[in-house]
């Protein structure tokens, strides 16, 4: 019985022990990873924060490339990138930019049902720590198709 007691008692010991080192390791890990995050960082920069494209016709697709470029030193990682509307396409050349380099992203603004002064948006989501989610607004003044009449 008593040998028992002193069995149990040990092994709650190395549960006790292996819980307590296991938990160490874990923080120790997260603790590494923050260092490195602080490390060298990626900073993101576009070539315009807005963009008008004027004046077109209802049906029109202007497009404007913008260049995003990655003014860090650390790498830049395009998480994702988000259209305010269906009527906005926006894709991107590459999704990971490395220190000094650049990649272009492409907007294209369908105005197929739209008519007067209108306004929509993006965002790029990044890994930069200090503009995570950068919103560029895009503006158009969409005049109606006319048809013409013809007479007889």
């Amino acid at each position: 019985m008593h040998k028992n007691i002193i069995i149990f008692f040990l092994i709650g010991v190395i549960i006790i022990l292996g819980g307590v080192l296991v938990f160490s390791n874990i923080q120790n890990n997260s603790s590494n990873t923050t260092q490195n995050n602080s490390g060298l960082q990626p900073s993101i920069l576009v070539s315009e924060e807005e963009w008008d494209f004027g004046k077109v016709i209802q049906g029109e697709k202007p497009t404007h490339i913008f260049i995003v470029k990655n003014g860090g030193e650390g790498d830049l990682i395009i998480e994702r990138v988000k259209e305010s509307c269906a009527c906005i396409e926006v894709s991107i050349s590459t999704t990971r930019i490395q220190p000094g380099e650049s990649a272009e992203v492409k907007v294209s603004y369908d105005t197929t049902d739209y008519v007067g002064k209108d306004e929509k948006h993006f965002h790029i989501y990044s890994n930069d720590p200090q503009e995570p989610d950068k919103r560029i607004n895009l503006y158009v003044e969409i005049e109606e198709f006319a048809i013409p009449y013809l007479q007889d």
